[in-house]
């Protein structure tokens, strides 16, 4: 992973993280949790692609490693959740629980089903199916598919009715698939090696579109703000910190924003689960103490999950 992008997964991870913390007079931060799974499923085709594309092309890829490869980084973590829940919420292991057991939950368009158990695993739900389809995908990126996927997205963004909204456009593996599509066309752009003119200034100014993007959320329809509303700045800004060339690149290099980079996968899977057992457990503070507490208490675990998962069990 190019170093810039790492760790830009923890400044969108912690966006999420604020679209699921509500705590007296502080708000869910909806905006950035919408922009923050788009930058994601745009980075995971991206990422796939550089790590791989050339394999594809060249007819040496490996399609059984790949698979077993993207299990084994998301599988052990997702059943610890699971797991840690059904404890939690002495729940039983019911039909739900067997969908999320299998990352199946979000090809049902109900809330109740792809937002049960860890609601977060929605999301390697439909990240499973992108990884499924990946090698085909890229081996066809042209303009005529690049069409014919945007077509296809406009199609169910007209069809959608506002009751059906999160189903369709947010969770659907078949509509997220067009996020992750976007980024493996990104990467075309990125391996012609071209270099952007000023991009330290282009850092600057795509942050602050960024800025200006989440602030108009409130008022874009509810239809548009799930992922279209982001693509125009979250593509290109992807684009131009991977050259990594400007003052934010820089900071963002540093060793410790590399090291929270790296615990945005433990982050995404328990941030959730913990956030809701702080909130019940601990006695009433200041919403801003409280907020401390639940990050450090977030960033503690995911970093004692990274060792575990990611050292001991050599993931």
């Amino acid at each position: 992973m190019i170093a810039t992008l790492q760790s830009l997964r923890f400044v969108f991870m912690m966006m999420i993280f604020m679209s699921h913390y509500a705590y007296r007079d502080l708000s869910a931060f909806d905006a950035g949790g919408d922009c923050g799974v788009a930058f994601f499923f745009l980075l995971s085709g991206f990422a796939c692609s550089l790590g791989y594309g050339r394999q594809v092309h060249e007819g040496t890829f490996d399609y059984g490693d790949f698979i077993l490869r993207r299990i084994r980084k998301i599988y052990p973590l997702h059943l610890l959740c699971l797991f840690f829940y059904l404890l939690m919420s002495h729940s039983s292991f019911d039909m739900k629980a067997l969908l999320n057991l299998l990352l199946l939950q979000s090809w049902v368009p109900d809330a109740e089903w792809y937002f049960s158990c860890n609601a977060v695993s929605w999301f390697l739900s439909s990240l499973l199916f992108c990884y499924l389809l990946f090698p085909w995908a890229y081996r066809y990126v042209s303009k005529s598919l690049s069409l014919l996927i945007l077509l296809a997205y406009i199609f169910a963004y007209w069809l959608t009715p506002n009751d059906h909204i999160n189903a369709i456009l947010y969770v659907s593996p078949l509509v997220r698939f067009v996020d992750f599509y976007w980024g493996m066309l990104l990467h075309r752009l990125y391996e012609r090696n071209i270099t952007l003119p000023g991009s330290g200034r282009a850092e600057v100014l795509l942050m602050i579109a960024l800025v200006l993007t989440l602030a108009v959320y409130p008022y874009t329809d509810s239809k548009f703000r799930n992922a279209p509303l982001y693509w125009l700045v979250l593509i290109p800004l992807i684009w131009v910190f991977a050259q990594q060339k400007g003052i934010i690149s820089r900071w963002l290099k540093s060793k410790p924003m590399m090291f929270l980079g790296s615990l945005t996968m433990p982050i995404f899977l328990t941030h959730q689960l913990l956030i809701g057992i702080l909130l019940h457990r601990l006695p009433e503070m200041p919403s801003m103490l409280m907020l401390f507490i639940c990050i450090f208490v977030v960033l503690v675990i995911s970093w004692g999950i990274q060792i575990i998962f990611y050292r001991l069990l050599r993931l």
